[in-house]
């Protein structure tokens, strides 16, 4: 049976807590258990992370999403005691695994959707700059449309080049 899991595109800011059902003495090798995600697209795996919960060791789940997902402590209140229950691997899968991308994951027999949560994003406030870090004066070399004096002169001599090599031509020419 495959649990469909529609995600928008340009989702942000959400982690997604899957368990790993393995069987006893049967471990599930990794990439097994990426492709149990059945993802109708391609996801940054590097993004995804799978592990032991013993890897935690006294860490409960709950405190590891709040501290390294910036999940809030409102967002896990009801579910702090499934999450810290749980026994084996996870698997936590961030939005940024799919670049922005909408898509479809097919979830298979071997995950279990244990929740999602919403990273808790502080609102961003623009300071003013401080006090006289955008003052002085910009003083200028020159005068604006105006080329540099030897961009004048080199453009001149140039000239004066081709107006001697036509009247040389037109001699030689006019001679024969």
């Amino acid at each position: 049976m495959s649990m469909p899991l529609d995600i928008p595109a340009h989702e942000a800011h959400v982690v997604r807590v899957f368990a790993v059902v393995e069987k006893r003495g049967a471990p599930l090798e990794d990439e097994k258990v990426l492709e149990a995600l059945g993802a109708q697209g391609t996801l940054r795996t590097e993004e995804i992370e799978l592990f032991d919960l013993e890897d935690l060791q006294d860490m409960p789940l709950s405190n590891y999403l709040e501290e390294g997902h910036g999940v809030s402590e409102a967002e896990l209140e009801g579910m702090r005691g499934q999450l810290d229950g749980l026994t084996g691997r996870v698997l936590i899968l961030p939005s940024r695994a799919f670049s922005g991308q909408a898509m479809t994951l097919r979830v298979g027999d071997a995950l279990r959707l244990v929740g999602r949560f919403e990273e808790d994003m502080a609102p961003v406030s623009f300071a003013p700059l401080p006090a006289g870090g955008a003052h002085g004066s910009v003083s200028g070399t020159g005068v604006p449309g105006e080329a540099p004096r030897g961009m004048r002169r080199a453009a001149l001599a140039l000239v004066a080049l081709l107006i001697a090599v036509a009247v040389l031509v037109l001699v030689l020419v006019g001679g024969s």
